[in-house]
């Protein structure tokens, strides 16, 4: 293949990766010498370019910033996070007494074997469960950028 020929083909393909900046310096030559004879190409990166510019000056949210910080620290929101999570925390630990309860209660279903393995696999939750919390705890007190705001 001549170099015309490759010259002459379309680079459609390789437009947005110009705009960005993330083509090689071989592509960036091919695609700037192919628009200055290609109107279609050339059109092509024009409409790319000012749907950049379009996008980069569009914001994602109609609160500003300082409104948003403000949504997200509401004492409502704080409360119903921690109240929601409480409630789940309650209920698990209330469904995992509850079997515990059964396993160790009900005589014939269960051998002694099977409700040391049981006993063994909730033991083994619930440590995990203390562990990861009181990395948490510790975590939080030490943690240099809780205050760092985004």
């Amino acid at each position: 293949m001549t170099e015309e020929r490759r010259i002459d083909e379309h680079v459609g393909e390789l437009l947005s990766g110009f705009v960005d900046g993330e083509l090689t310096q071989q592509e960036q030559q091919r695609v700037q010498l192919h628009c200055e004879n290609c109107k279609a190409c050339d059109s092509s990166l024009h409409e790319i370019r000012a749907l950049r510019e379009k996008i980069g000056r569009s914001q994602l949210s109609a609160l500003g910033q300082d409104e948003w910080r403000e949504t997200m620290s509401d004492t409502a929101v704080k409360k119903s996070y921690g109240i929601g999570w409480l409630l789940i925390l309650g209920g698990a630990v209330l469904a995992g007494a509850a079997g515990l309860y059964e396993v160790f209660t009900e005589p014939t279903t269960l051998t002694q074997v099977e409700k040391l393995i049981i006993g063994g696999l909730y033991g083994g939750m619930l440590l995990l469960f203390v562990s990861v919390l009181r990395q948490r705890l510790i975590e939080r007190k030490t943690d240099k950028y809780k205050d760092v705001e985004i």
